[in-house]
């Protein structure tokens, strides 16, 4: 149980997302990085302009899900960052969890009273218990203030076939300076492309 919750917890870390600068034509990975992102996120702020609550975030989040492959999981959290809702019923132990407590969430709760905005997590290596997700956040506003979040979590592989990083001979994901998610051996003969966050950075290399 405790794995199982602190891999939810760690999944929940990364990021807001709002890309800076446009990715060069020439770069199909980089665009479509961006494509990807640009359209996942508006599909979740669909669910966060909902208002939802606990009891509501389910029926919120189903419009968002049936138009992004790959979901495995999601929940509302409070605006203490208490997690009180979870998209699907068998995770049902993530319910009541507290994430103050988690020192790798502390600059982006920081973040998220300054500047409310979507989040965007690095990509996670997966564990025993649960697979290589990527997770996102957005937050519900209610009167100018954060009411909570809705967040839902993606398999990192359909990502990968989404941008097309899955048929890349190597690749790199790097972000905030950290290698995040790698495969193959790059040589010296790769495309890259940056990615500029609002509190983090993604920098892609490939070769396909």
């Amino acid at each position: 149980m405790k794995k199982f919750l602190m891999g939810i917890t760690l999944l929940l870390t990364m990021g807001t997302m709002a890309l800076a600068a446009p990715v060069p034509a020439d770069d199909p990975v980089g665009q479509k990085v961006q494509a990807y992102f640009d359209d996942t996120f508006a599909k979740l702020k669909l669910a966060a302009d909902a208002q939802p609550n606990y009891l509501t975030f389910r029926e919120a989040m189903k419009p968002v899900i049936a138009g992004v492959p790959g979901i495995f999981g999601g929940s509302f959290i409070d605006e203490n960052w208490v997690i009180r809702q979870v998209l699907f019923p068998s995770h049902f132990l993530a319910r009541g969890f507290d994430l103050k407590g988690v020192k790798e969430l502390h600059l982006f709760q920081k973040l998220l009273k300054e500047s409310p905005g979507p989040q965007l997590s690095e990509p996670a290596h997966g564990s025993m218990v649960q697979p290589r997700l990527i997770a996102m956040r957005y937050p519900v506003m209610k009167d100018g203030k954060v009411a909570g979040l809705v967040s839902m979590m993606v398999r990192t592989p359909f990502f990968l076939k989404a941008v097309g990083l899955d048929k890349a001979k190597a690749y790199q994901i790097i972000c905030s300076g950290k290698e995040a998610e790698a495969f193959g051996v790059l040589g010296t003969n790769y495309k890259e492309v940056k990615l500029t966050l609002p509190s983090t950075e993604w920098v892609i290399r490939y070769v396909i």
